[in-house]
């Protein structure tokens, strides 16, 4: 191919894209975009039910198989690891079969986990049903934040997307708790007692994720992903949905050309994953997949030693149930937070946050002596994590093209999942040999190295995803 086509075609795939984003920033944010939202953050909250549920029926599950608490804890870490994996291979599935054929894959499995859970004749049984329970929920966050970046004009996108965990782990983490209460104590005696209820906590989710597998059937599919596909019909049905009549069809529609050929020539590109840990991207990949590394090892090791922490103060089970959901309030107040934050710089916002995360973490170790220094410092800790995270939810799906979006994302979320698996154990070593405040000096550092991270990283802020990626890439030139 000479180099004047090549050249042509060049010109023609920046175009096309340069038009569709466009045509995306051209439809009012509106009541198709909330329902896009809705049914991924409905699949995403069960989640944060799942991570949270092994651990209230923990005792029960023991009394049950007879099991020890380090056996419950590998089935807690069975979960986790599937989760990881789960999220590597949805966001590969997203990328090469499209963001909704990998949402909704991800029920099925995790549906077909759930079932097996809920009815575990054995304790091997149990291990093995969590880790598929994992592989489903996996790839939820991951690929549900591409989809919807994707979808929403560039001023609403990082709202868009911290709107997400709001739901999940804002609202999720608070009424998680009040859902095991209902099942275990409120109607446990009703579903058979704690030997049995526990299998109910699991099974009956099942009914709401089978409702939302249905209603995504007719979720509409990234149109920036059919595009890259060269399926620009398709992607002009979207933004016809999308804009349901509030701008013309003729303002929105892509030009299809006549040659099928030439029209799949312009857009299609080769996706190979492991550009994300290559030049320009590595540095991308690095700063952010460590940063989310960091937070959410530190807020899961903070909740795992939480309840031992709280009973070794004197606290009942329940006083410390009661407490641990107290703190829990300053998840949905940070997620809603960074819903206001999305107006200013990624960088700037994880930098203060990281830093007054790490000031609290302190200030938390020093006053363990007050019932009131406790919850308060910990909803604020619980406050600047998930301003954290939901940050860099919505920095995530801006640092990488639409080829390889999907991957991106999810190899920062399952790098996560790695931290929840590797850190806590570290943590819990950390606490036995030094106690609390060696505990809080570690997240304290921890933190630290978050608002490092996100010095090194790029900035995206207001930026179109195209101006950000495929436009400095075909110039030659990717920021970092």
């Amino acid at each position: 191919m000479s180099t004047g086509n090549t050249e042509t075609e060049t010109q023609r795939h920046l175009h096309l894209f340069a038009e569709l984003a466009d045509s995306i920033d051209r439809i009012p944010f509106g009541h198709r975009h909330i329902k896009v939202i809705v049914l991924v953050a409905a699949g995403m909250i069960f989640d944060i039910f799942e991570s949270n549920a092994l651990g209230e029926a923990g005792p029960s599950i023991i009394a049950t198989f007879g099991i020890s608490k380090t056996q419950l804890a590998l089935v807690s870490s069975a979960t986790y690891i599937g989760l990881a994996l789960g999220a590597y291979l949805a966001g590969i599935i997203s990328d090469f079969r499209g963001r909704k054929f990998s949402l909704i894959l991800n029920l099925v499995v995790y549906s077909v986990g759930g079932a097996f859970c809920a009815l575990s004749p054995s304790y091997e049984t149990l291990v093995a049903a969590r880790f598929i329970v994992g592989l489903g929920l996996g790839g939820e966050l991951a690929v549900g934040i591409a989809l919807v970046s994707e979808m929403v004009p560039s001023p609403k996108r990082a709202s868009a997307v911290a709107a997400l965990n709001v739901v999940s782990g804002g609202l999720g983490n608070m009424l998680a708790p009040l859902y095991a209460i209902l099942v275990l104590v409120v109607l446990g005696n009703f579903f058979g007692g704690s030997s049995v209820s526990w299998r109910w906590l699991f099974g009956l989710l099942l009914i709401p994720v089978l409702l939302v597998l249905v209603m995504r059937r007719g979720m509409p599919e990234s149109p920036r992903y059919l595009l890259r596909k060269g399926k620009i019909e398709e992607a002009n049905s979207v933004l016809s949905y999308l804009s349901d009549g509030s701008v013309p069809d003729s303002e929105l529609y892509l030009d299809v050309p006549t040659d099928a050929e030439a029209r799949t020539d312009a857009v299609t590109e080769k996706v190979h994953l492991t550009e994300v840990f290559r030049k320009p991207l590595l540095r991308r990949t690095v700063t952010a997949a460590g940063a989310y590394f960091l937070v959410v090892a530190a807020q899961m090791s903070l909740l795992t030693l939480m309840p031992s922490f709280l009973v070794a103060r004197g606290s009942t089970l329940g006083k410390s149930l009661v407490y641990t959901m107290l703190m829990q309030t300053g998840s949905l107040l940070g997620a809603l937070a960074a819903v206001y934050t999305a107006r200013f710089p990624r960088r700037a916002v994880l930098v203060v946050a990281a830093v007054l995360g790490c000031v609290v973490g302190v200030l938390w170790g020093t006053t363990t002596s007050s019932d009131v220094a406790v919850v308060v410092f910990g909803a604020l800790f619980q406050f600047f994590t998930l301003l954290v995270t939901t940050t860099l939810w919505s920095w995530a799906p801006e640092l990488y093209p639409t080829r390889v979006r999907g991957f991106g994302v999810s190899f920062i979320k399952g790098t996560g999942g790695v931290g929840i698996v590797v850190i806590p154990p570290l943590i819990a070593v950390i606490f036995a040999s030094g106690g609390l405040p060696a505990v809080f000096v570690t997240l304290a550092i921890m933190f630290a190295l978050i608002a490092v991270a996100a010095l090194l990283g790029v900035e995206t802020k207001g930026k179109v995803l195209e101006d950000l990626n495929e436009k400095q890439e075909l110039a030659g030139s990717v920021t970092l």
